[in-house]
């Protein structure tokens, strides 16, 4: 991964108070955290490429809360909502790289309904992670990462065998 132009470094989960702080869930697990005066850039970008550096970081309840540099009151934090924060992952501290591989990429195929579509994005919820898949067919579904759903995780061919549950899935699709 070190070859990577970028590298996740987390997910902006929600806004925090007023003066712009945002809530992110990192993508390396503790001990790791983000270093002040890191460079990122928000993806997918809101108008155009946005790079902002990290001003400062402190714990909040539930996880690092991020001042970026430009975005000053909350409605500028309101936008980065749900989008990643990506940086060259030589400005990352050591170690980071090391951590798990993403399940961003894998295909995902449902036992009854085939091929679902491919990981984008994995968002990190208090329960459970949750992967955003897309496809033609079926458009973005959202899979809960539980044992009732993902059967097995195959790393070498990069697939994920799931069962979904009733409801999870719009049968028609956007081009069914």
């Amino acid at each position: 991964m070190k070859d990577a132009p970028f590298v996740p470094v987390g997910r902006v989960v929600k806004v925090h108070g007023l003066k712009g702080e945002v809530s992110v869930a990192l993508s390396a697990e503790p001990p790791f955290s983000v270093p002040e005066n890191l460079a990122v850039w928000v993806v997918p970008p809101p108008s155009g490429p946005m790079r902002c550096t990290v001003e400062s970081v402190r714990q909040g309840p539930k996880g690092p809360l991020l001042k970026l540099s430009g975005i000053d009151d909350r409605a500028d934090a309101e936008i980065l909502r749900g989008r990643s924060l990506v940086a060259h992952p030589d400005d990352l501290p050591e170690g980071w790289l090391d951590q798990a591989p993403s399940d961003v990429g894998l295909r995902v195929r449902d036992v009854e309904r085939g091929e679902i579509g491919t990981v984008v994005d994995v968002i990190v919820t208090g329960a459970n992670d949750v992967w955003v898949t897309e496809s033609d067919r079926y458009g973005e579904v959202l899979i809960p990462v539980i044992d009732d759903v993902v059967l097995e995780v195959d790393e070498e061919t990069g697939t994920a065998s799931i069962r979904l549950l009733p409801g999870l899935i719009d049968e028609e699709g956007p081009h069914a």
